[in-house]
């Protein structure tokens, strides 16, 4: 196959995904060649070789093959850190931007409410059950509070409504924290305990080495985690500071679940929180082709290349921890993976 970086090695990224393409092309035809009924072996020594020709022979330096193994994880831990850093700009960051306008309109509808007596027609749901799924908040988070009062004698009644919070959108890896934070005592197995962990350029890094920056390229598997589907990682999504509130106004519903009453505090409303929604869609849509598995069946989806990443991650644990492992590994998912993205990993500079 042909190096797709060939060209592209102005940048970062594109000197990290030629050299890890020519490295996982190399393991590819090493791996085969190992497949083979008679693979290559050391030649025997020459006929007529004189003890010191084969002791020159053999005291040929030994290559510095964990120093080697090394640069091919970093390599390719690169590739991996350029896609997770794409992915939250072209679609995490503008899905979560787009949560934040529906945030700021909820915010001003619900400051157009008399706060006293109001009329039906402004008023919120006042059942949780009875909340459509709008595929922008928590839905187990929601709860009922006071937002208006009924004058009365001798006391007003409370005006209760719903609301549920809209947390962030965010891209989670399922990462072994073993191999993350290179621990290698006597109970340290390297596949064990894994657990979800947010990927972002700007969160807190909790790994160590390759990850004390940050958590681009962490994890064998990347997901992305939203409101319609946390792909196994609410817990992560919703420890994230929210962004605000969602309020389930009355009143007939339109597709997305918003209430018509939020019109009459803020004109036009429902049509805009409802068409923000439907742009959320389809960010998280395509979002989810550039991913791959499990989310979408698309064979060069990020997770391929970053299963490549994680069998070279693997090997430099097992070579940190004096041992070593044999497994087998989709090297043809890696070599695909980093040609359907070279363009996009070319791209990144840092």
């Amino acid at each position: 196959m042909t190096n797709p970086f060939e060209g592209k090695t102005s940048t970062t990224g594109g000197r990290a995904g030629l050299a890890a393409f020519g490295e996982l092309q190399t393991d590819k035809e090493y791996d085969d060649e190992t497949l083979k009924p008679n693979p290559g072996s050391p030649l025997p020594a020459p006929s007529g070789s004189t003890q010191e020709y084969l002791d020159q022979r053999n005291a040929i330096e030994r290559p510095d093959y964990e120093g080697i193994q090394l640069q091919k994880f970093k390599d390719i831990k690169k590739t991996s850190e350029a896609m997770d850093d794409t992915l939250e700009r072209d679609y995490i960051d503008q899905i979560n931007a787009k949560k934040q306008q529906i945030v700021d309109k909820m915010t001003t509808a619900l400051s157009g409410i008399t706060a006293s007596n109001p009329p039906t027609n402004e008023r919120l749901i006042t059942a949780t059950g009875s909340a459509p799924d709008t595929g922008v908040v928590y839905q187990e988070g929601l709860e009922t509070f006071q937002y208006a009062t009924i004058p009365g004698t001798p006391d007003p009644t409370p005006v209760l409504g719903v609301r549920g919070e809209i947390f962030p959108d965010i891209l989670a890896a399922y990462h072994y924290p073993t191999i993350s934070e290179g621990n290698h005592g006597d109970g340290d197995l390297p596949l064990a305990n894994g657990e979800f962990i947010k990927v972002s350029r700007t969160g807190t890094a909790t790994g160590s080495g390759e990850y004390s920056t940050n958590n681009l390229g962490i994890g064998l598997t990347v997901y992305h985690s939203g409101d319609n589907d946390y792909s196994g990682a609410v817990g992560v999504t919703t420890s994230q500071t929210p962004l605000g509130y969602f309020y389930f106004f009355g009143g007939t519903e339109d597709s997305n679940g918003i209430g018509a009453n939020i019109n009459n505090v803020s004109s036009g409303a429902q049509s805009e929180i409802s068409g923000l929604i439907d742009e959320i869609d389809t960010l998280r849509t395509n979002l989810r082709i550039r991913i791959g598995p499990p989310h979408v069946a698309n064979s060069a989806g990020i997770n391929s290349l970053r299963d490549s990443k994680h069998r070279e991650e693997l090997e430099v644990w097992f070579d940190d921890a004096a041992d070593r492992t044999d497994n087998i590994f989709d090297f043809q998912g890696g070599l695909d993976g980093l040609t359907e993205n070279a363009a996009t990993i070319s791209l990144y500079d840092s």
